[in-house]
C-alpha cells in the first residue's frame, strides 16, 4: 500500500512542477497578461482602464455600464480569457472581473517510459475580482480583493489576494503611479506548497502636446519575487481619432520581450488586439478585446 501511494505522490508532484515552470500556470498567472491593451503594453500602472497592474486606473463611463471580453493565448497555447465590468458607484467607480487560464491534453505518465499515458486531464486557473477607485483632486486611488482557485488533477487550492495602487497627475502632461499587487494568502496540499508572485509596479508617462495626433511614453520598473533583479518597460500609444497604436518592449536578466497591437472604435464597439515575442521561444501570446458600453 505504501509503494503505490508514494509512487502517486510522486506524480502529483512532477505534474505541479510541469505546469507551475512548463506551463506557466499555478499562481504565476496572476502575473500573465489578461488583456490585449496589456499585452500590448506590457504591465504597467499607468496604461489600460482595468484593474489587473493598478486599481487606480480603474474607469467607467458617466451613465451606464462598461463591459469587456478579452480572449486568447498565452505562453505554449496555453488559454487565456477575461471578463470585466465598470460603472459609477457615488463619486468613485466600481468594478467587476473574472479571468481564466487552462490547458488540457496534459499527461499523466510513470518513471518507466511506455507508449500511453496513465491518464490525461487538464489544468486551470480562475480568479474573480471586485475592485473600486476614486480621485482626489490629482490623485486617484484604487483597491482590489480577489477569490482564486487553481485546480490540477485531482486537487485544488485557493486563496485571496489584495491589490493597492495610486496614480498622480503633474499638470497635463505628467502622471506617476505606483501599485503593490498579491498580497494575500493560499492554502496547500500535502504535494503542492505555492506562493502569491508579490509585484511592486511604477512608473512615470509624458502626454505629448495635443495636436491631431495623440502621443504619449512611458518608463516602469517592476520588482518581482518570482523574477531575479528589476524588469524594465518601456511603452508608446499613439491615438488618431478612433485608432490606437501601441508598442512595448521590456527586458530583464533572462527574458527581452517585444510587444505591440492596435485598437478601433466601430460604433459603439471597440475592438483591441496585442501580440507579444519573448526570447525564450515559448509561443506567440495574441490577445483580442472587445469592449462595449452598455445602458
Amino acid at each position: 500500500m505504501c509503494l503505490p501511494m508514494l509512487s502517486i505522490s510522486r506524480y502529483i508532484l512532477y505534474l505541479f512542477i510541469i505546469v507551475n515552470y512548463g506551463y506557466s500556470l499555478g499562481t504565476q498567472f496572476l502575473s500573465v497578461p489578461s488583456s490585449a491593451i496589456e499585452l500590448a503594453f506590457g504591465p504597467s500602472p499607468l496604461f489600460g482602464s482595468l484593474t489587473v497592474n493598478n486599481p487606480a486606473l480603474l474607469r467607467s463611463p458617466t451613465q451606464g455600464v462598461a463591459m469587456n471580453v478579452s480572449y486568447g493565448s498565452w505562453l505554449n497555447n496555453i488559454s487565456n480569457s477575461s471578463f470585466s465590468l465598470s460603472s459609477k458607484l457615488g463619486r468613485g467607480n466600481i468594478g467587476f472581473n473574472m479571468r481564466h487560464m487552462g490547458v488540457s491534453d496534459l499527461e499523466l505518465r510513470s518513471n518507466r517510459p511506455t507508449d500511453d499515458p496513465l491518464a490525461t486531464f487538464s489544468s486551470s486557473s480562475f480568479a474573480v475580482a471586485t475592485s473600486y477607485s476614486q480621485t482626489y483632486g490629482a490623485i486617484t486611488v484604487g483597491a482590489t480583493i480577489r477569490y482564486i482557485l487553481i485546480q490540477l488533477y485531482t486537487e485544488n487550492v485557493s486563496g485571496m489576494t489584495f491589490d493597492a495602487g495610486i496614480t498622480r497627475a503633474f499638470g497635463k502632461n505628467i502622471d506617476l503611479g505606483f501599485s503593490i499587487l498579491n498580497t494575500g494568502f493560499i492554502n496547500n496540499t500535502d504535494s503542492y506548497n505555492p506562493t502569491l508572485p508579490l509585484r511592486f509596479l511604477s512608473a512615470l508617462s509624458y502626454q505629448f502636446p495635443r495636436s491631431k495626433w495623440g502621443h504619449k511614453i512611458c518608463l516602469s520598473a517592476e520588482q518581482s519575487s518570482l523574477v531575479d533583479g528589476i524588469i524594465i518597460r518601456a511603452a508608446s500609444e499613439t491615438k488618431f481619432e478612433k485608432f490606437d497604436l501601441r508598442f512595448g518592449t521590456q527586458t530583464s536578466k533572462e527574458v527581452t520581450v517585444v510587444s505591440g497591437g492596435f485598437g478601433i472604435q466601430l460604433g459603439l464597439l471597440n475592438f483591441h488586439y496585442g501580440i507579444q515575442i519573448g526570447s525564450q521561444h515559448l509561443g506567440l501570446p495574441q490577445m483580442l478585446d472587445i469592449s462595449i458600453k452598455l445602458p
